[in-house]
């Protein structure tokens, strides 16, 4: 009676070991469940904006705004152009100061195709104005540049906005190749924009 015992428990040992044993060669991607690849493809989608920055040669971080008619555009969608991308509020003087400048550059760069403006408005610090009162504020003083909004101040954070006006020059593969927090003249402006044109031709 033991032997037999003993012969049916050894069956059952050698029988989960050899179950075991072909579990282990299973290759892995028969062993991951439809949650693991669903989280594998958000981390590959996911990956460059890991390595987003805010400094220098970093890959700037995509985003989606809103421009003055309300519509989405993402930033990657931009790709192949320089870009010129400023934090601005309207109460802040120098970013007020800058606008007559930014408006005559707009007026020469907007003829061509492979760079871009984007004034990004950050509503949220707009201490009390709506997206309609910056509109006006635009409108009465005769400007068109391309404003964008940033409605809720995700974006100024993801740049590390501390002041305005903050300014980020990206190349043509989104690389951020220069940026300020400091109020910038004309001359500065062109040579931010000229550089990044130069950037883009040479990578």
């Amino acid at each position: 009676m033991k032997k037999n015992y003993s012969r049916k428990a050894f069956a059952i040992l050698a029988a989960v070991f050899f179950v075991l044993i072909l579990s282990s060669c299973s290759s892995p991607k028969e062993r991951t469940t439809p949650l693991q690849d669903k989280a594998g493809q958000e981390s590959e989608l996911n990956q460059e904006q890991n390595d987003a920055g805010v400094f220098v040669g970093d890959k700037a971080h995509d985003f989606i705004f809103l421009d003055k008619e309300g519509n989405e555009i993402r930033l990657s969608d931009l790709k192949g152009k320089a870009i010129f991308l400023q934090f601005w509020t309207t109460w802040c003087r120098f970013c007020v100061h800058q606008m007559p400048n930014l408006q005559e550059i707009y007026e020469t760069y907007s003829k061509r195709d492979d760079v871009v403006l984007l004034l990004i408005n950050v509503l949220s610090a707009e201490k009390g104005k709506d997206k309609d009162a910056v509109n006006q504020f635009l409108e009465e003083n005769g400007y068109d540049l391309p404003v964008v909004f940033d409605i809720d101040g995700e974006v100024a954070a993801q740049y590390k906005v501390r002041g305005f006006p903050t300014t980020y020059m990206l190349d043509a593969n989104g690389n951020i190749v220069d940026f300020t927090t400091e109020a910038i003249e004309k001359e500065e402006i062109i040579e931010m924009i000229e550089n990044a044109i130069q950037s883009s031709e040479r990578n």
